[in-house]
């Protein structure tokens, strides 16, 4: 579960870590996603839209706060400079906010 301690919401209950050859497949190929992607230490990094079929929310967080929202449009590249990535589809209206705390289960309770 991706949920915003801020606004007391949960985002999506779905979510997926992008470990493995999932860190480098992402969400191409697939034409939505109802859930959420989390890539763990990001750092400096690119992110791609190749052989995406709709726009990606990157959600950039340092330590368990937003620090930047950026759209990925397919065919774009986008630099981010962050602890973690959140993708969403950016077709749909999330309750996250640059400022906002964000957790996932795996911080809960922390």
């Amino acid at each position: 579960m991706l949920y915003n301690r801020t606004r007391g919401v949960v985002i999506t209950k779905r979510v997926r870590f992008a470990r493995g050859i999932w860190r480098g497949i992402g969400l191409m190929l697939r034409r939505s996603f109802d859930g959420a992607l989390i890539f763990e230490n990001v750092g400096k990094s690119a992110f791609h839209g190749f052989f995406c079929f709709f726009p990606i929310l990157l959600v950039c967080i340092k330590g368990n706060t937003v620090v930047g929202i950026r759209v990925l449009r397919p065919w774009r590249v986008v630099h981010v400079d962050c602890d973690h990535v959140v993708e969403l589809d950016a077709r749909k209206n999330w309750p996250v906010s640059v400022g906002d705390e964000v957790i996932w289960d795996e911080d809960r309770g922390r």
